[in-house]
């Protein structure tokens, strides 16, 4: 069983959900309730428990303040908030605090015990697995294959003399006796240099890695293409080996496919392999493992999950990034919104880099060339006090945090389209025309329950985003918050003059639901339309 605790300040939706809902039926018991945040803190602090179903506006601690508590203090503890205010930055806090389900008020008992099944279902999955991660510890405690990954590792590394790593072989009865040798050095993404990995997640780094061998042990030995063994910095090695030299190559990818393949379906975690050239006899396997090595240097460019060639990154390695005459042609992209040259620009721009195969601090100083000189575009067109000038700082940093090249180019392309949609509204004397001809559009059809943004756009023949962008800035509002407005002032008029009932008025201004007219009509005035009626006729 589950424990769950209630938390809200009205009593009769305390005793509602107590006695509508059949937690035993569900998985659960209740724990107890409180009537706000500090008295939950309180009892979680004495009595930890599985669930919180929390209102927001409580006095003392609101449902925020103690799902901030809940995330920071007992981070094992599902959220579930149920609130009147269905309000933008309240769920973008619960995301922040991790909480689990945002419901708006009312809530049905029937509703709510979906909710708590899936809930419960969830949990038990997790719980589940990490019950085996558990027995898969236990496993690895226990495993003497340590000893025999340890021999092959330094056989691979080279970190022994050629007479000791012999006798180490021998007395692990492991024989490699073949006439061409490969090695690939396997890595989870989440381990790499690429992340900052907190504490708890390097903890379970050895454990990953383990099972990541399982795999790869399991998958090479089907294919009885070489040996497996856990590497240095919870990597994992593979010594591919054969005899018939055919095709060995193209085997040898195929083999990482399949691994990468397993280890993303039964772990759900990215891993990049590099792989090293073939070499022909013992004495040089540590070179092939240095190549290996090396090529997982260049996961910033090909991106996470990868499969990378020392081989093929030889063959095509430059020195030089040459993209100044790209730069002209993305300036001039941007100065004429034309998004399709501009995405061709970018293509070009990644591939050139990738071509070069330029480490991270190279391909970085290419990509503030760029923000430079888009900036240097906004200066010159009067718009250094604009939002995107100032945020050309932040652009840079985040360039230099991406963990991949394909990401680094993604935020710079989002922020050279948003520019270009800038400066396209600011010399598109049409700017305002849409706006006057949209508001007209609402003035003729406000009555028109199926009017939204898509009829307006397609009226206008313009697209939906800049649309939006375009109306914004002349009106201040949202295409829909104008409509809403141009409604309830029309619903006011035949309030104040007609003894229409309310459901001809929420007819006549374009509300198909009546019941929604009310809660629309009595969120913008504070009265629902009957009490309007009575004051103003």
């Amino acid at each position: 069983m589950y424990r769950v605790l209630l938390v809200d300040d009205e009593i009769l939706v305390r005793e509602a959900i107590s006695e509508n809902i059949h937690w035993g039926e569900l998985g659960y018991e209740l724990a107890g309730s409180c009537q706000n945040g500090k008295e939950a803190i309180e009892f979680l602090e004495k009595e930890p428990v599985d669930v919180v179903l929390t209102d927001i506006c409580m006095p003392y601690v609101d449902g925020m303040g103690l799902s901030e508590f809940i995330f920071k203090n007992l981070p094992e503890t599902n959220i579930i908030i149920f609130s009147g205010f269905d309000d933008f930055e309240y769920a973008q806090k619960a995301i922040k605090y991790n909480v689990r389900e945002y419901l708006l008020k009312p809530v049905t008992a029937s509703e709510l015990s979906g909710i708590l099944t899936n809930l419960k279902e969830k949990v038990d999955k997790r719980k589940e697995t990490e019950r085996k991660l558990d027995r898969l510890n236990e496993a690895y405690n226990k495993n003497k294959i340590l000893i025999k990954s340890k021999v092959v590792a330094d056989f691979i590394m080279g970190s022994k003399t050629e007479e000791e790593s012999r006798r180490d072989l021998q007395e692990a009865n492991i024989i490699l006796d073949t006439s061409k040798y490969c090695v690939a050095v396997v890595e989870i993404d989440l381990y790499s240099e690429l992340y900052d990995a907190d504490k708890t997640i390097k903890q379970q780094s050895t454990l990953m890695a383990f099972a990541v061998y399982n795999i790869s042990d399991e998958i090479v030995w089907q294919h009885q293409a070489g040996i497996v063994c856990q590497g240095n910095l919870n990597r994992v090695f593979i010594l591919f080996m054969k005899n018939q030299v055919k095709e060995f190559e193209l085997e040898i990818k195929s083999i990482c496919l399949e691994i990468k393949d397993h280890v993303r379906q039964y772990m759900k975690i990215g891993i990049t392999t590099g792989i090293g050239r073939c070499v022909k006899n013992q004495r040089e396997i540590y070179k092939s493992y240095e190549d290996a090595e090396v090529s997982l240097r260049y996961r910033y460019l090909f991106g996470e999950s990868s499969i990378i060639d020392m081989k093929e990154i030889s063959d095509n390695l430059s020195q030089e990034i040459s993209i100044d005459d790209k730069i002209d042609s993305l300036i001039m992209s941007i100065k004429l919104n034309d998004k399709q040259q501009m995405d061709e620009i970018f293509q070009h721009i990644q591939n050139t880099i990738i071509g070069t195969l330029a480490d991270k601090s190279r391909s970085s100083l290419c990509l503030q060339q760029i923000v430079m000189a888009v900036t240097e575009t906004l200066r010159a067109s009067d718009l250094e006090g604009s939002f995107y000038y100032t945020r050309k700082n932040q652009l840079l940093t985040d360039i230099a945090d991406s963990q991949t090249l394909y990401e680094a180019i993604s935020l710079l392309k989002q922020y050279c389209r948003q520019i270009a949609d800038e400066l396209d509204i600011r010399k598109n004397t049409g700017g305002k025309k849409y706006a006057f001809l949209a508001l007209d559009y609402i003035e003729k059809n406000y009555a028109d329950s199926e009017i939204n943004l898509n009829s307006i756009c397609s009226y206008l023949s313009i697209s939906p985003s800049r649309f939006s962008t375009i109306f914004k800035i002349a009106t201040g509002e949202t295409f829909m918050e104008v409509l809403i407005h141009t409604r309830m002032q029309k619903a006011k008029e035949l309030l104040e003059n007609t003894d229409l009932k309310n459901y001809e008025i929420a007819e006549k201004i374009g509300f198909s639901d009546p019941h929604y007219f009310s809660i629309s009509f009595k969120k913008m005035t504070g009265k629902t339309p009957t009490e309007y009626a009575r004051e103003k006729r």
